[in-house]
Order: structure tokens, then sequence, then C-alpha cells
């Protein structure tokens, strides 16, 4: 916590105070030495940050161990099939969502009905009914009974069914619905069929589908229960107990339930800096009969029979649902809040498990626990009270349970049938992904390079300030024609050919710009070679998504697309500083040494694939229509919803980022000005790209961020207008820097979560193309509002310029509102391909 502060005074506090007080100052060497300070502070704090953190920077964000040894949820083979013609379904309204009522009426029953059975439909009223149906309601003639909500549901439904008088027991099933789901991810594996942990409500329609089919197929397998013992009391437990920190989490985490499952992600971290210990003595009983005492602080420890937590989290990968043992597992409190972190980052694929200094994990039958005082403890979601002693057992095959015919087969104990992933992340990953940065960021600042100096190029070329407009111009109209040819390459040719390509475009517009000395007389050769950088570019800009497919793997390709797609504004910040640094001459230099360096980097160096693939699902294009795959993203409506919300952003984002200096030179402020908020614009586009891409990384959820960043947008937007139009330069400069560095924060990651959006709702299209065809709406619009936005400021309109230059934002937060997500993303191939199903001359 004391480590955090720090950051957050000397990073986010400091900076701007200073900046501030430079400026009340008035001198000029003050403002520039308050700025400079602001901005070593500002490094200094996010590097003291990374090395106070550098273990979870390192080990659970950037290079994540391997995922643990796949093992089946089953361990015992059971041929024993029942016909399930009529069954008792328990639902909970109120569950995850709060959409029970409207799947069971329009996908469950009908789809139980297709099959021939007969439901009988009993909705819960209060918390516990469940149990109280399955205790006291009549069995007779019922197959199975099923529960659809959470695992909450489901632990009252068993329960019920295990204290009746009568004796009667019934094979159960569940519909996940909740919020966390751990048992049926335990089930159904997602790590194995997609390399990765994904949410119940990510891919809603298969999760429906593949429940069905369960309770369809009356295949039984004997799972075991945990008898828990509490206060005289006994009750079962179908998946977990918790205590200590996973226990009091649903407790700390109910107040933000209306963030979905992200609330046990935001109080985890909360927790995890609080780092509570809690002394208890332990009693082990292993399968041998011998039994272990000891004494020892955790954070908190859990007792179980499921391999997940919850569906995105596979914390104990070595469980079976019929092994006959229970999972006992603690987290240590001697363990930093740094490795702690780290471990938290690597739950979801079960790698936290080799790193015995946070996690420690035992196969036992009965685990006894004395605690200091009474307390709480949470037994499958429900928290209740202990009064210092729990005491809990196995219950081996205590339960029948309709399984799926996968989850039968695949059966096998876990010491015969653990087998490592065979696809998994390249070690040399990030080297591809630095060189496509380093090639990409050359582009960039080869396209924006002139704007800061627009006097001195007018000077030097004997130019008129539309001519200089147009060399940054350029590179927007010839994305356009340049755009598919690049597409192609990437889907077809893969990453190497198209870098390839593009960088040896880049490189020798860059050589002609160089081939005679600014002046009027190169005019033509520096058009000439920014016409020739400018159809490389979107072999660059177009690839942030593929790259991520194809080199990374899926619980990485958030984090790898944010930092594609940062390349782009980094490289255009440095386009700004450049020549103001260097001079124009200098610059063209600069340019030529930076790409000819990437290409020779890119050619060397740059791998042709990975040497395994990086997912079960990897997307490889080889051998596809282009075709096909483009008319079917054409034909996408709620690609089109995508598309033009990321167009009008981005075409705002970059008419600002192109005219900056001279939108803000009517209002007192000069070049240094201008490159100040560039770097800005950077720097918070840095930080907020990496913000938004954790959110999305632990919500799974693309649309309430883009709003989010677009509401922003919105905002920033106006904040920089009024400023600029009330305030000039006597006064505004330190809240119009503010403006820009929060329209960075908020359109910067726009980019990479629109790409990755376009990749959920426009599979099986290639990457290269959903980023292309994004970023072809945002190039026109960027060429036809820096196009009136230019005729306005000659024209000395430049209130009306700067209204219209944010306008567009408003235009992209109405039509990201309508982009409606699929609840099936990776599953729709054959609709796809059926919609497109003419032949093609390219392929």
């Amino acid at each position: 916590m004391i480590r955090c502060c720090t950051c957050l005074v000397l990073g986010v506090v400091l900076p701007p105070i200073l900046i501030s007080a430079g400026s009340d100052i008035g001198t000029e060497v003050w403002r520039e030495v308050a700025t400079v300070t602001g901005l070593v502070l500002f490094t200094l704090s996010l590097a003291y940050c990374c090395c106070s953190m550098r273990r979870t920077c390192c080990e659970g964000i950037f290079n994540l161990p391997e995922p643990a040894p796949l093992v089946p949820p089953l361990s015992k083979s059971n041929q024993k099939v029942i016909a399930v013609k009529r069954v008792l379904l328990i639902y909970n309204p109120n569950a995850g969502k709060r959409q029970a009522e409207s799947i069971l009426n329009n996908v469950v029953l009908p789809g139980l009905q297709q099959r021939g059975i007969q439901c009988d439909v009993v909705p819960t009223e209060r918390v516990g009914h469940a149990r109280e149906i399955g205790m006291t309601r009549d069995l007779t003639g019922y197959d199975a009974a099923v529960s659809l909500g959470g695992d909450g549901t489901f632990h009252e439904l068993v329960n019920g069914i295990l204290s009746r008088k009568d004796g009667q027991r019934l094979a159960v099933s569940l519909i996940p619905l909740g919020s966390g789901n751990g048992l049926a991810a335990t089930l159904r594996q997602n790590m194995q069929r997609r390399g990765e942990e994904v949410s119940v409500w990510s891919e809603l329609d298969a999760v429906l589908q593949w429940s069905i089919e369960r309770i369809a197929g009356g295949r039984l397998a004997a799972v075991d229960l945990l008898e828990v013992e509490v206060m005289n009391k006994r009750l079962a437990a179908v998946m977990q107990v918790y205590v200590g920190l996973l226990a009091e989490l649903d407790l700390v985490a109910e107040p933000l339930r209306w963030m979905g499952p992200a609330r046990f992600d935001v109080t985890s971290v909360w927790m995890i800096l609080r780092k509570q210990a809690h002394l208890v003595d332990c009693k082990l009983t292993y399968a041998d009969g011998t039994t272990s005492s000891s004494n020892m602080s955790c954070i908190g420890a859990s007792i179980g029979l499921c391999q997940h937590f919850d569906d995105k989290l596979r914390a104990v990968p070595q469980a079976q649902l019929d092994d006959g043992l229970l999972e006992f597992s603690t987290i240590s409190s001697d363990a930093s809040v740094d490795q702690l972190m780290a471990g938290f980052l690597k739950l979801a694929h079960g790698a936290h498990t080799e790193d015995e200094v946070v996690w420690s994990s035992k196969q036992v039958t009965a685990v006894e626990l004395r605690f200091e005082r009474p307390g709480l403890f949470n037994v499958d979601g429900e928290i209740l009270e202990h009064d210092g002693v729990l005491r809990l057992r196995v219950l081996p095959g205590m339960m029948n349970m309709l399984v799926g015919k996968e989850e039968s087969e695949s059966a096998a104990p876990a010491a015969e049938s653990a087998q490592a992933a065979q696809w998994g992340a390249d070690k040399q990953r990030w080297r591809m992904l630095g060189l496509y940065a380093l090639g990409c960021m050359a582009n960039q600042a080869m396209w924006i390079g002139f704007a800061p100096i627009e006097a001195e190029v007018i000077h030097t070329f004997d130019a008129s300030s539309t001519w200089v407009n147009l060399l940054s111009l350029v590179f927007m109209i010839v994305y356009l024609p340049a755009n598919f040819p690049a597409s192609y390459a990437m889907d077809v040719l893969g990453c190497r050919h198209a870098l390839i390509i593009g960088g040896s475009l880049q490189t020798l517009g860059a050589v002609l710009r160089c081939v005679k000395p600014v002046g009027p007389g190169s005019v033509n050769m520096v058009m000439a070679g920014q016409v020739l950088a400018a159809i490389g570019q979107p072999f660059f800009t177009d690839m942030p998504p593929k790259i991520a497919v194809d080199w990374f793997p899926p619980y990485q390709r958030v984090i790898a697309d944010t930092i594609a797609s940062l390349s782009m504004p980094i490289g255009a910040a440095i386009g700004f500083i450049l020549p103001t640094g260097l001079g124009l001459q200098n610059m063209l230099y600069a340019h030529l040494c930076w790409s000819s360096a990437a290409l020779f980097l890119i050619i060397v160096f740059f791998r042709s694939e990975p040497t395994r693939p990086p997912s079960p699902v990897s997307s490889h294009h080889a051998g596809k229509s282009f075709a096909k795959e483009l008319k079917a993203a054409l034909c996408n409506g709620r690609l089109w919803c995508l598309i033009a919300s990321f167009a009008c952003s981005l075409g705002s984002f970059n008419t600002m980022s192109t005219l900056a200096a001279q939108l803000v030179g009517p209002f007192g402020f000069d070049a240094d000005a201008a490159s100040a908020f560039g770097v800005a614009t950077t720097l918070g586009g840095v930080i907020g790209a990496a913000l938004m891409s954790v959110m999305v990384g632990l919500t799974g959820k693309h649309k309430p961020v883009l709003v989010t960043c677009c509401i922003a947008c919105v905002v920033f937007s106006a904040l920089a207008t009024l400023t600029v139009v009330y305030l000039g330069n006597s006064r505004g400069f330190e809240l119009l820097l503010v403006a820009f560095a929060g329209l960075g924060f908020s359109a910067t990651p726009l980019m990479p979560i629109s790409f990755e959006a376009a990749v959920a709702v426009g599979h099986p299209t290639g990457e290269g193309t959903l980023a292309g065809l994004c970023m072809s709406g945002g190039q026109v619009l960027g060429i036809t509002q820096t196009l009136i936005i230019g005729e306005l400021l000659q024209r000395k309109e430049a209130t009306t310029a700067w209204i219209l230059s944010g306008g567009l934002f408003l235009v992209a937060l109405v039509a990201v509102l309508l982009f409606q997500p699929k609840q099936e993303a990776f599953n729709q191939q054959d609709e796809c391909e059926s919609s497109c199903d003419e032949p093609s001359s390219v392929a």
C-alpha cells in the first residue's frame, strides 16, 4: 500500500502541480524546467512501480508460465446410461444476469422437448428454496433433477435431496447461468478446447446446447461430495469450501454485483493488498490413513473437489470429481504482495501451482481446521458462520450426475492422463512484436513528421499550407486502395511477408525523400517518398490483431494487440519531437536510418510462424478464400456498427493529430506547445490502453469499455474546445495539456479493443481484413474532416474547426451503443461460410 501511494503521488499528483506552478511563475525557462521535472517524476514513478511489482509484470502479464498439465474432470469411465424422459427443473430467476426465465422459455424448454423430455418447472422464490424443493417434493416418476442457475442453486438442490427423510435419490444435473459456474467449467474443460478459460456468458449458446445434450444423453457418473461438519451440523458441498480471503471474497464483492464477475477480480486485488493473515491449527488425513498436524499462517485456503473456483479460474488443475480425494490448498501469508499478485494473474490457467512460496496444495481425504476465534467460511458461494472448528471429509461416489459423452470418454486417473498442452506461447513472440512495433513506429513518424514544423516546411519548400497538409493527408488517401492488397498479403501470405513488403515500400520512400537536399527543387521527390511510405502503411496498421492471433496464446492477445496498437501513437509522438529537435533535413535522414534498420531486422529475425500453435483454435488463413471472408464481413451487421464507431473516433483523433499545430496556433500556442500536446496525448494513450485492456481481460466484455472510452472522448474533446476558445494560451496551457492527455487516454484504447471486438464478431474473416475494414472507415472520415477543418482554418474560423474536430466522437458513441456483441463468437464458422458459398477467383 505504501508503494502504491508513493507511485501515485510521484507519478500522478506531483507532475500536474509542478507544470501548473511553472506556468504561474510566468517565465519560459521555468515552464520548461517544470515540464521536464514533471515528465521525469512520471517516468521514475513508473519505473519504481514496475520494479516493485516486477514478478507481477514479468510472470503475471508478459511471460506467463506454461499452463498446468491438462487433467480430465473424471477419473473413472462409467458406461451406465439411463433413459431421461421426465425431469424436475428448478430455476433461479435472479441468478447471474437475471436472464434465467427468458433463456428457460426460449432455449432450454424447446431444446429438451425436441429430445422427448418432459419438464416440470419450478422457480425459486428465496434463498434456500431449492433446498426445500429437493427435500419435500415427491420425486416419483422423475428421471433427473436439474438446476438452472448458479452453483449456489445446484448446491441447495443437492443438499435438499440428501436431506430427504424417505431416502429417495435422483440423478442431478445443472445448466450454468450464475456468476461463478465453476462446476460447469471443470466439466466443460475450456482450456482443453480453446486454450483459455472463458465465461459462460461469452459462449452462452454453446454452453446451453452442451447442457441440454448432457441431460438428454443420460450418462451417469458417481461423483464425490464434501461433507462439512460445523457447530454440530452437517451439510454437503459439491465444489469448494473456502476460508480466509477466499471465503470473504463473496461478502466483500456483494456491493459490486453490478460489475458482474469482474467484481471478484477487483475485490481480490484489494484483499491481496490488505494481506490479512489467519492462524490455523490443521490436521490432515491422507488416502493411506496417515495423519499430520501443523500450525500455519495463511491468508486463504480452500478444500474442494473441482478444478475451478469459477469459470475463469482453474485454481486446482489436478482435481478430479470422482477420485475420492479432496484438494487442500493454501495461500501463504509469507509471500509478498508482488508474489501474490503474480500468482493471482496465473490462476486462470493453473500456472500458479508451480510457485510453492505462494500456493501449496495437498490431496487428502479429511481435514480438521481450528481457528483462533469464530468467523466466516464459504460453502459453494454460501456464507456461513463457524465457532472456530471446521471438520471436512470426502464422501466418495455419493452423487449420481449426468455428464456428457466427452467427459465420459476422456475419464482416466490424473497420474495416467495428465498431459502438457500441445499448444502454447512461443518464447520469441515478444521479439516478433518488438520488430513489428519498430517498423510501425517509423511509418507513423514519417506520416506526422511535417505537421509540427509547418512554418519551416512552407518556407523551405516555398509551398502552401495545403501542400504541407497533403504530406500527411496522403497517408489517408493512399490507404484506401492499398488496404485490401495489404490485408490479402497478411491473411494469405502471413505476417513476415506482409512486413517485408510494407517495410520495403517505406524504406524506398525514405530514400526518395533524401535524394536531394531539402528545398524547392525536392518538392516532388518528397511527395513521391510520402506516397510510397503511405502505400506501406496498411501493412503495419492492419497487423495488430493478426500478429496477436498468430503469435500469442488467447490469454495474452488483448495485451499483445494493445502493445501493437500503441506503437502507432508512440511513433506519432516521436514524429512530433524529431523535427523540433533535429530540424527538417536531419529528420529525413533519421527516418531513413530508422526505416532501413527496421527492414533489415525484420528480414533477418522475423519468423514465418511460431514453433507450435499458440492455441487449439489458432486461426490460420493460408489457402482460404480471401473473397469469401471479405464478403462475409461485409454482410455482418454487427461489424458495421463497430466499423462506424471506430471510423468516427479514429477520424477525429487522426484529424486532431495531423492538424494539432494549426488548431492551437490561432489561440497563441507555438510549435513547442503543439509538441507537448502530442507527447501528453501519447502518455495518456499508453496509460489508457494499459488500463482498458486490463478491464477487457478481466471482464471479457468489449462493449462496456468501448462505450466508456467514447463518452470520455466526448468529454475531453469538449474540454479542449472550451479551453482554447475561452482561455487561450494565457491561462489554458495546463488545462489543454490535460484535455489532450485525456483524449489520448480515452481514444487510444479504442483501436486495440475495437480490433479484438471485430475479430470476435467477424470470425472466421481474417484478422488483417477486419482491421483493414475498420481502418478504412477511419481514413475516409479522417480525409474528409481534415480537408474541411483545413479549409476552416484558412478562413480564420478556428472555433468552428475545433467544434467540428470533436463532433464525430459523439457519432461514435451512438454507433457503439448500437453495437451488439455475439454471445457465441468462435462457433459460427459454418454459418459464415454458408453465407458466402460462391466460388472465388481470389484464394
